[in-house]
């Protein structure tokens, strides 16, 4: 019986990493999410008067608090890998830790990201009226739009778990992630099929089951960082000397 209730059983252990996975979860949707919740605030109840100060003193919060997505990702990623997976250090520690180290280079990807996804959809919408007047250059551009979103979505992929590992400057961030999405191509799309397939279900979740809201980030997370894992270990640089002789934890090599 002292056996079955040890720290050690392996039920326990998996217990309490669905445990961290919730908690990871509902904290990277509190980073995520509070700048859309302003925003919902500011244009769908109507308690704000639309063109005042207060309405785009509103709306500025909500960018700036959205753009969080970014360095949240970054750190959610990052203990996933670390903590959950390779169980080094402390849950909390290690997320903020992340957090703070990539804020800056994280906040602006977010925003880059946020003014492409909001331009995508005021795209999307006019090019979708325009193909379905019957303009043949509407459906042309159209599908050529479609092919952009769908290696933007390669790029967000790799983006934030490239950031979380590597040291580099935004442009090179970019530009790995893009390299590394066409390169991988097969995990790529295999992380594809996980990213909208997620995004469909928090959504449908938010309609039907809002408690799954919370355990899907999780989940597409610790799916994602395996095949992530695997083609990261092409790019990390071999180390001279052991662990013992170094004495640094590499735990990213496992």
């Amino acid at each position: 019986m002292a056996k079955f209730f040890s720290a050690d059983n392996k039920f326990f252990v998996l217990m309490s990493k669905i445990f961290d996975m919730l908690v990871l979860s509902v904290t990277w949707l509190l980073f995520s999410a509070t700048g859309l919740g302003v925003a919902g605030y500011c244009v769908g109840t109507g308690k704000v008067e639309a063109g005042s100060f207060v309405f785009y003193a509103l709306l500025a919060l909500a960018v700036a608090l959205t753009a969080l997505i970014g360095p949240a990702s970054t750190a959610f990623y990052y203990t996933v890998v670390k903590v959950i997976r390779r169980e080094r250090s402390y849950m909390f520690k290690e997320f903020f830790r992340s957090f703070k180290l990539n804020f800056k280079q994280g906040v602006i990807l977010g925003f880059i990201y946020e003014v492409l996804t909001v331009l995508a959809i005021i795209d999307f919408f006019y090019l979708w009226e325009t193909s379905a007047s019957g303009s043949k250059m509407g459906g042309m551009m159209l599908g050529a739009f479609l092919v952009l979103v769908v290696f933007t979505i390669f790029s967000v992929i790799y983006v934030f778990p490239i950031l979380s590992r590597f040291t580099v400057t935004i442009k090179n961030l970019i530009k790995w992630a893009f390299f590394m999405s066409i390169r991988h191509i097969g995990w790529t799309l295999l992380m594809t099929v996980l990213f909208v397939g997620s995004g469909v279900l928090m959504y449908l979740s938010f309609f039907y089951m809002p408690p799954l809201m919370f355990i899907m980030p999780g989940i597409y997370m610790i799916l994602v960082s395996f095949p992530m894992e695997r083609i990261f270990k092409r790019y990390m640089p071999v180390e001279e000397m052991s662990e013992e002789e170094s004495g640094i934890d590499q735990w990213y090599n496992e």
